[in-house]
């Protein structure tokens, strides 16, 4: 039996639709499936990444463990410019992976702004005078240290011009105060004062360890850390000349075991002159720079907090990881403070 004529281009119109629906969902599947590959494919290579990264910080800890092995007395620029030469490029299976150490106690630690610290006062002089060399507006100072402390501090008394829950609640968009030590520097956006070009010139000389009543290693501070340092203003540039002279890096280390001792290969270490106690800083101070009365307390020649910023290139990209380590200066025992794949 024969359908109407009618009826029959009714029939293949739906059959032409059927296909058509059948080929669009057919093409959604493929698009689907190859979105669901890819992605697979960049969360596997983000976890390959990932554990490179992690392998490395634990290569860096050995290494820097070894350092003290070899040579427990002292750190120094030359010792940190020598590890990174050696770790710059480390050969792995796998995606080109690199590693850079700084030393955290050459710059000044934002926890020492506690009330717990019984040298309040001096670090106040201190983080007061850092800011003055960093050229930051003379009018904000008081305003960030202040406000600084409140943040730290457990208590609700305001300093003079610092600021309490009672200010950060009545914002525009309120949040809560820490009342408690910094975790890392990024923080600082949230405290009173600290502005993104406050922070951006700050950066580079502050830095968040847990000890609030930590030193500076005066064999890696910078020329500005140096001098904000009580006695030694205008100094600072030539300490380092001093202390450091002339280091030539153009040649890396290639033996873990060459890493601070007599400077490593390719270091010329004949016209430098690091500090091998404090004591002997303050005697150089008064000898050389004749300043007469100078305290050396919180100053010391090592360090003990590091931190290893580890890179993977994946494809075009790189998969970073920061890494607080600890070295504990009367074991050379290493260990694992914070780890974050943002910026600390």
């Amino acid at each position: 039996m024969f359908l109407p004529r009618k009826q029959q281009g009714v029939a293949l119109i739906t059959a032409l639709l059927v296909v058509s629906l059948a080929a669009v969902l057919a093409a959604s599947l493929v698009k689907h499936l190859n979105y669901d590959i890819r992605r697979s494919e960049n969360i596997l290579r983000l976890d390959q990444a990932q554990l490179f990264n992690k392998n490395s910080v634990e290569f860096a800890m050995v290494l820097i463990s070894r350092d003290w092995e070899l040579n427990n007395k002292i750190d120094t620029v030359e010792d940190i410019q020598t590890f990174n030469d050696y770790a710059i490029a480390i050969a792995l299976d796998g995606p080109p992976v690199s590693l850079e150490l700084f030393d955290l106690q050459s710059c000044f630690n934002l926890n020492n702004l506690t009330a717990a610290n019984t040298d309040l006062p001096k670090m106040r002089t201190q983080y007061s005078k850092l800011l003055s060399s960093l050229e930051i507006d003379i009018n904000v100072h008081r305003t960030l240290t202040d406000s600084l402390i409140d943040w730290i501090d457990g208590d609700q008394e305001n300093q003079p011009q610092g600021a309490e829950y009672d200010y950060y609640i009545g914002l525009d968009h309120p949040y809560r105060i820490a009342d408690a030590p910094l975790a890392s520097i990024s923080e600082l956006r949230l405290v009173k004062g600290y502005t993104n070009a406050v922070i951006d010139q700050l950066k580079d000389h502050v830095c968040v360890l847990p000890n609030a009543n930590s030193g500076i290693n005066i064999n890696t501070a910078s020329s500005i850390m140096l001098d904000s340092i009580e006695g030694l203003g205008g100094f600072g540039e030539q300490i380092v000349k001093d202390r450091d002279g002339d280091i030539n890096t153009d040649n890396a280390a290639n033996n873990v075991n060459d890493i601070n001792v007599n400077g490593g290969p390719g270091l010329d270490t004949s016209n430098t002159s690091p500090f091998e106690k404090p004591e002997d800083f303050k005697k150089y101070v008064k000898d050389v720079l004749k300043v007469k009365k100078f305290d050396d307390k919180g100053l010391q020649v090592y360090s003990e907090y590091f931190l290893i910023e580890s890179r993977t290139q994946l494809g075009t990209g790189n998969v970073k990881l920061f890494s607080i380590i600890y070295r504990d200066n009367s074991k050379g025992e290493t260990k694992l403070i914070n780890q974050t794949s943002g910026a600390l």
